[in-house]
């Protein structure tokens, strides 16, 4: 019995001896002198990643020199956990892969590793419980958390929390961007115009429309289209006349017969409009005098034309011409050119029977108004008779209101009575992006891009029409592509820069742009609070508008800015309460008094 007794005492006492000199209970029991240090802590998520650095710190006495350690941080969440990358730690004896702890004087490790975020884990914590064991083969990196808890003398050395996460402040961007509404065309004036000419014999400007160039037949079709259209009483904006006098001959007479000339068109172009009067006032019995109304002539007399001497000269099939343009051209003097001239019209019977006549002449240019329904026609007909407009009519009377239904109601009619119109699915999908139904948009704007294909404008808006899905991927190659046929893209281009991350380049992409949300979003993540309280101060806010207010306050530490911003969130959107109460951004005012009165 006394034997047995011996037996027992010395196995108790081998088995002290081991436990006491492989050093894992004191590695259990002193795990507390352990330290670490997370950074970021709160957990922070940018371009939907969250970047995590641990730092530790084993003291000194600590490790077993034949230990090993399998060090895997784990973020665990409501519903879920993510396990991180694993690493090692082991002692001076202990091969293969791992951070060496020296036994005696301790030592530290730096680890980092990225999470892909997702929304459930917003509201979770960042972990780590070691497995300790004995190792005699080497560590590999294929060890699992499963493997180093089968290996020898394995033990947990107990869970330690490392951070809290996450500050998901970075996807609260309002996927918006600047779409594109695309001009109607429509012009309130249209002015047309009428021409004509007038020419005169040489040396002579009275009227006389039986010389042979007015009697042309092109000549009298033009001046018959000029009556008739003064005939259709439309309003005249202006009438243009113009005259020349061929260059031969003594320069101021020259200038006196283009001025005579021009009075003369004056007349003739007066005379038509009193007789059209004169006709009207018979026929429907009204005084003259109350249907002349003041007209604007502008009359100009331009003297001797050279240049359409020279260029008349260009065109004939005079072989000589190019070296006697040469020489009119070479002489400074106007009365050595005229004399060069006349050289020619000695030699040349052309210059004066073909190039010399045509210009001796006035041109008349009557400019019309051309007649327009009014504004408050074209409104009532584009939601009543929207077929009894032509197509930059009825887009047109879309500009007439402010009411978006209304503007939607004129668009949808422009792609059935225009169906091939690329124009009327453009601003019927601008205007179901205001009003944020992006699946509609859609639907419009593929039939637009099949109308219209490489079509900047169209392809912008398919492009906001993503972002407004969170289809960040497809917004950004739209908006690359709009770039490229020249679609400004400053805007859209800064929100796709928030998601990735980039806010430095966001914040000079969004430029001169100010009183917006993702203005301020990107100026606070930049790090210039200040800049994102200017810019949220003044923009229109909506729920998640305060609610951002509310983060960019807690991060100036204005709390009584937290605590008013947060009540306006709320008053608009009570989902908002739940959220507040989980966000990180608010964990220093969360047990105040005043920050739960808010969410009430």
């Amino acid at each position: 019995m006394r034997n047995t007794s011996l037996r027992i005492l010395t196995v108790l006492f081998l088995v002290s001896v081991i436990l006491s000199g492989c050093g894992l209970s004191k590695m259990v029991k002193k795990y507390g002198e352990v330290k670490y240090e997370t950074t970021p802590n709160p957990i922070e998520v940018h371009a939907d990643k969250a970047t995590v650095t641990i730092k530790g710190r084993i003291p000194a006495g600590y490790f077993n020199k034949k230990a090993g350690a399998y060090m895997q941080p784990v973020l665990k969440y409501e519903g879920g956990s993510v396990k991180l990358k694993p690493f090692y730690l082991k002692g001076e004896k202990v091969q293969g892969e791992g951070t060496t702890i020296n036994s005696k004087t301790g030592g530290s490790f730096t680890y980092t590793d990225v999470i892909d975020y997702k929304p459930e884990m917003n509201k979770s914590q960042l972990v780590i419980n070691p497995v300790a064991h004995f190792s005699k083969e080497p560590l590999k990196e294929s060890t699992t958390r499963e493997n180093a808890k089968t290996m020898k003398k394995a033990v947990e050395l107990g869970e330690t929390k490392l951070a809290d996460g996450m500050i998901y402040t970075s996807q609260r961007i309002k996927p918006i961007g600047n779409a594109i509404i695309v001009a109607d065309g429509y012009e309130k004036e249209t002015v047309l115009s009428k021409k004509a000419t007038i020419w005169y014999l040489v040396d002579k400007s009275d009227l006389n429309l039986k010389i042979d160039l007015n009697k042309n037949e092109q000549a009298k079709a033009a001046l018959k289209e000029l009556n008739d259209a003064i005939a259709q009483n439309w309003i005249i904006k202006n009438i243009d006349i113009t005259s020349w006098a061929s260059p031969e001959g003594e320069a101021k007479r020259n200038a006196n017969l283009s001025s005579d000339r021009s009075k003369t068109a004056n007349k003739y172009t007066e005379a038509q409009i009193d007789n059209f009067l004169k006709a009207l006032a018979k026929k429907t019995k009204t005084k003259l005098k109350d249907l002349k109304t003041a007209v604007n002539y502008n009359v100009k007399s331009n003297g001797e034309d050279w240049e359409g001497f020279l260029a008349a000269l260009e065109k004939s099939d005079i072989k000589e011409k190019n070296t006697m343009i040469n020489v009119i051209k070479a002489q400074a003097d106007r009365d050595r050119k005229e004399q060069e001239m006349r050289n020619m019209t000695v030699v040349f019977q052309q210059v004066e029977d073909k190039i010399l006549p045509p210009l001796r002449r006035a041109e008349i240019s009557v400019n019309f108004l051309e007649p327009k329904k009014s504004d408050e026609k074209i409104a009532m007909l584009s939601t009543t008779y929207p077929d009894s407009l032509d197509n930059k009519e009825l887009l047109y009377a879309a500009t007439l209101t402010k009411d978006l239904n209304t503007k939607s109601k004129i668009y949808k009619s422009a792609t059935t009575v225009y169906p091939k119109d690329w124009k009327g699915y453009n601003n019927a999908a601008y205007i179901a992006i205001l009003n944020g139904n992006a699946n509609e948009a859609s639907s419009y704007l593929e039939k637009a891009n099949t109308l219209s294909p490489n079509n900047s404008s169209v392809i912008n808006n398919l492009g906001v029409a993503s972002l407004m899905k969170k289809d960040f991927k497809a917004a950004k190659s739209y908006f690359e592509t709009a770039l490229q046929l020249g679609a400004n893209q400053n805007y859209n281009n800064a929100v796709i820069m928030i998601k990735e991350g980039n806010y430095a380049g966001a914040v000079n992409s969004f430029g001169n742009t100010s009183c917006d949300y993702n203005v301020a979003l990107a100026n606070l993540l930049n790090g210039n609070v200040s800049a994102a309280v200017s810019a949220i101060n003044c923009a229109d806010k909506d729920a998640n508008g305060y609610y951002l207010a509310a983060i960019i306050s807690a991060r100036n530490n204005n709390a009584n800015m937290v605590y008013e911003n947060l009540k306006n969130a709320v008053a608009k959107d009570a989902s908002l309460k739940a959220v507040a109460k989980d966000d990180l951004e608010f964990a220093k005012f969360a047990n105040n008094a005043e920050f739960l009165n808010a969410l009430k």
